[in-house]
């Protein structure tokens, strides 16, 4: 969980204030509202993560950090969104076998009449 201190000043933030919230803007719905507190801790996880990558690159000996290093060191991010997506195409598969059990369940009844 973010925690967003009552204090926090735009200045302090990691990323500019002003793209945060154009981009929870765009998303919003037409007469949908977000609290402040939103776009700051927004803010501030995204900068967590940012530091977070930045410091695994860095644990390179390489002269040069390249663009596999930052791919290595994002990796843990992109796993997070595989595991979401094989999360959702399990739980369909579940459904649909359920759905399976009932319609063989109601089959098995109407024969025992």
């Amino acid at each position: 969980m973010v925690e967003v201190p009552e204090d926090v000043e735009v200045a302090e933030l990691p990323f500019t204030h002003a793209r945060i919230k154009r981009m929870v803007r765009e998303q919003a719905s037409e007469g949908q509202y977000v609290r402040s507190n939103v776009y700051y801790g927004l803010n501030l996880l995204l900068g967590q993560i940012a530091e977070e990558i930045v410091e695994n690159m860095m644990e390179t000996e390489a002269a040069y950090v390249e663009k596999h290093h930052l791919d290595h060191a994002a990796r843990k991010y992109e796993k997070v969104e595989n595991i979401l997506k094989e999360k959702e195409r399990v739980s369909r598969k579940l459904e649909a076998l359920s759905a399976d059990v009932e319609k063989l369940s109601r089959e098995v009844e109407q024969t025992d009449l």
